[in-house]
């Protein structure tokens, strides 16, 4: 089975409901991968399905309803 994946550049936004509002450090280029993660100045390594599946999902959302 193969998967499309999109590359995920370092710096992009994320968003954790318990952490707030980070960014990675460095890209994702597979799913299977773990990525790092900075939230208020703390560095996380995560996997990079919970921020593909998870975090850029809430970032998005949380962008969208601030602008309405």
């Amino acid at each position: 089975m193969s998967e499309e994946f999109k590359v995920i550049q370092p710096t992009t936004t994320v968003y954790c409901k318990e952490r707030g509002e980070g960014w990675t450090l460095t890209g994702i280029t597979s799913i299977d991968e773990h990525t790092s993660v900075m939230f208020d100045g703390v560095r996380y390594t995560l996997p990079a399905r919970e921020i593909v599946e998870v975090l850029l999902p809430q970032q998005l959302e949380r962008e969208k309803s601030q602008s309405e």
